[in-house]
């Protein structure tokens, strides 16, 4: 989400998880990866955004002025995974580059595949 890269710009990806061992391990491998995660908070009290008079769930969170825009997409998803351990990469922001810099030509990055790709190596 642009929310993501407002708070952390295009270096790092949001990382959302109810599971610490799993946000842990998704960070170190995505340090070694060269992929940057911050592992946000999913506040529990922001579910009211989600909140729809006419659907199960608002998935826009577009109270007035309500924002938290990454975490409600977040609080959003968490909705459809039951009781499975998940995580979920904002990559919103480290996605795609405007300009060709270091490893990175512009446009796409491939922001988040060589760490989800050695995670799966893992299992």
């Amino acid at each position: 989400t642009g929310a993501a890269s407002l708070g952390l710009g295009k270096q790092y990806a949001a990382m959302y998880s109810r599971d610490e061992r799993l946000a842990a391990r998704l960070n170190q491998i995505g340090e070694e990866a060269g992929d940057r995660l911050w592992h946000m908070p999913l506040i529990d009290d922001y579910q009211i955004a989600l909140k729809s008079e006419i659907a199960d769930f608002n998935h826009t969170a577009d109270k007035p002025k309500f924002g938290a825009g990454s975490v409600t997409a977040a609080l959003f998803l968490e909705k459809f995974v039951g009781k499975r351990r998940w995580v979920h990469l904002d990559i919103a922001g480290p996605a795609r580059s405007e300009v060709d810099a270091g490893e990175y030509v512009k446009g796409g990055t491939g922001f988040g595949v060589r760490t989800l790709t050695a995670w799966l190596a893992t299992l």
